[in-house]
């Protein structure tokens, strides 16, 4: 009750200077002082409190008690306001960040239990309140979806976005190309002005706003869960990005190779997979530290 007295004092302005030298001492007080500084930034509006009261007087019966609020209590309500409404913005408006960092890969769950496997060098973002109303994740790179039954939500990207409903999907958006793939359930794909819609199997993607045809999808989850990477029709510029990513190592190459590279590799191996692409556009790696250099032979 004491520690009352002493906060209403301050917050009046009261105290004497013994008193408030005490007061500031306290190891709460910077939190009252920071309280005290934003409650202090909002205007309310001119009200003659004393008319007011005189009115509500008048009108009530002189049996009822009425109990007039002092000035400290006003204004400890008028902190206790602020502090819940700057609580509930923070609260409502908090978005949850998950990033892989190259070299690694993070799983975690949505609020709707359906769970996110996020490739390397990756990021995901969504708001947990009133994720029934706002289903909706922002994904940077690339994550594999197992979407709870009868869960539905949007997986938005900078290239498209993926729409689903109690499926399992593979999504990838990596510089101007965006691969989705559906291995259970359905997938609406829109891109570029483009509604496509995916069962078991299909894939979608897109390359520079140009839709690519590849074969049908045969594995029952994406081939990178698994530490192995297939490419269909990828530039080798962008197999060197993924294995940097997934190797956490920088690759140089050089620029006269422009044909496409089809097939696996694996990335929990790096010496083998240097080996396939050293063999296939015959060039020869010279490594030092975390860096590899590529020319030709």
């Amino acid at each position: 009750m004491k520690d009352d007295i002493k906060l209403a004092k301050w917050l009046d302005g009261r105290m004497t200077e013994r008193e408030l030298q005490e007061f500031e001492a306290l190891p709460g007080f910077e939190t009252y002082r920071k309280i005290k500084e934003y409650s202090g930034a909002l205007a309310a509006p001119d009200t003659d409190v004393d008319h007011i009261y005189q009115n509500v007087i008048r009108n009530k019966d002189k049996k009822n008690k009425v109990i007039k609020l002092t000035p400290w209590i006003a204004k400890i309500a008028a902190v206790l306001v602020v502090t819940l409404g700057v609580s509930y913005f923070f609260y409502t408006t908090h978005t949850t960040n998950t990033i892989a960092e190259a070299g690694t890969r993070t799983e975690f769950l949505l609020p709707d239990n359906s769970s996110v496997v996020l490739n390397a060098d990756s990021k995901a973002e969504f708001k947990t309140w009133n994720w029934d109303n706002n289903r909706k994740i922002e994904l940077e790179g690339e994550a594999f979806f197992k979407v709870a039954k009868g869960k539905k939500f949007d997986v938005v990207t900078s290239l498209g976005t993926v729409t689903v409903v109690g499926t399992q999907f593979n999504v990838k958006a990596r510089e101007d190309r965006f691969d989705v793939t559906c291995f259970e359930g359905k997938v609406m794909v829109k891109s570029n002005g483009k509604e496509i819609l995916l069962t078991p199997g299909q894939s979608a993607i897109f390359e520079n706003g140009k839709n690519l045809n590849i074969p049908l999808e045969e594995n029952a989850e994406p081939s990178w869960i698994n530490y192995e990477v297939y490419f269909h029709k990828e530039s080798l510029a962008n197999v060197i990005a993924e294995m940097e990513r997934q190797y956490n190592i920088t690759i140089s190459l050089p620029e006269n190779i422009d044909s496409p590279f089809n097939g696996a590799l694996p990335m929990n191996d790096l010496d083998t997979a240097l080996d396939n692409i050293t063999s296939i556009y015959h060039l020869k790696a010279e490594k030092s530290g975390n860096r590899i250099v590529l020319t030709s032979e």
